[in-house]
């Protein structure tokens, strides 16, 4: 836990630790929610290229992972298919 001032402008300082751990720089957006149970929270704000850049990794890691598996299915067919005809 954290605690910080605000000044009479509003503003407050997010400790260089949280925005080293963040990689949040002089300039960046943040989106602050008011959560009616759960209090306020601020998150980075991410644009809509930096979006579509993480949904098209996400979306690449999932194909990789899809393809691996389709890969470990067919050597284990093709281990099966060895098996056999060495039995014969």
């Amino acid at each position: 836990m954290t605690v910080v001032n605000i000044t009479n402008h509003g503003r407050i300082t997010i400790p260089s630790e949280i925005r080293k751990k963040y990689g949040w720089k002089d300039g960046d957006k943040v989106i602050i929610i008011d959560h009616p149970l759960e209090g306020i929270k601020i998150l980075p704000f991410i644009s809509e290229e930096k979006m579509r850049g993480i949904l098209d990794k996400e979306t690449g890691i999932k194909i990789i992972q899809e393809i691996s598996k389709e890969r470990r299915l067919e050597i284990e067919k093709e281990k099966q298919k060895l098996f056999k005809e060495a039995i014969r």
